[in-house]
C-alpha cells in the first residue's frame, strides 16, 4: 500500500481532510471544481476498494499495490469487460463525475492546477495520482474513460 498522492506532499487521509476544508477557501469556479472532482473521486474509489478491514470501515485509505492490487484490478477489469474504447452511444463518458466536471473536462483541469501556486497545485497532483491509478484499474493509460455503475461498483467490491 502506498499512502502518499504521488508527487504530492499530502498522504490520502491529509489530502481528504484538507480538502474538505478547501471548500470554504476556494475562491473561484475552477478550484472548485477541482475539489469537487478530488472528492468525488475518493468516493468513487472508496466504493470500488470496499470494507477496509484494517481501517475498520468502508473505503480509500491508501493506493494499493501488489496483490491487492491486481485483485481490484482484475475485478474492475472484470465487471468492465473486455471492450475499453469509449463507446460514444453511451453517456457515461459525458456524465458528470460531480455535478460540474466531466471525467474528460477532470483530466484538462489537473494541467490547469498543478499550475497553480501552494494548495491548488497540491490538489492538481493529487487529482493526477487519482487518475493514474484509476487508469492503473481499468488497464493502462487513458483507460479510466468510465465510470462503473453503482451495481458494477458493488460487484467489485465483493470481490
Amino acid at each position: 500500500m502506498t499512502e502518499t498522492f504521488g508527487e504530492s506532499e499530502w498522504t490520502v487521509s491529509d489530502a481528504r481532510e484538507l480538502v474538505h476544508e478547501l471548500r470554504r477557501t476556494a475562491e473561484g469556479d475552477r478550484e472548485y471544481d477541482a475539489i469537487e472532482l478530488f472528492l468525488a473521486l475518493c468516493e468513487y474509489l472508496d466504493e470500488l476498494h470496499g470494507t477496509d478491514p484494517a481501517r475498520g470501515r468502508y473505503g480509500f485509505g491508501s493506493f494499493y499495490t501488489g496483490p491487492q492490487f491486481e485483485q481490484l484490478a482484475a475485478a474492475v477489469r472484470a465487471v468492465r469487460g473486455p471492450n475499453t474504447a469509449w463507446d460514444p452511444s453511451s453517456n457515461r463518458m459525458d456524465q458528470p463525475v460531480n455535478a460540474a466536471v466531466t471525467l474528460a473536462e477532470g483530466r484538462e483541469l489537473v494541467d490547469w492546477m498543478e499550475a497553480r501556486p501552494a494548495w491548488e497545485r497540491q490538489v492538481g497532483l493529487c487529482l493526477r495520482a487519482l487518475y493514474a491509478y484509476l487508469d492503473q484499474l481499468y488497464g493502462g493509460p487513458g483507460l479510466f474513460n468510465q465510470l462503473l455503475t453503482p451495481l458494477e461498483r458493488e460487484r467489485v467490491a465483493a470481490r
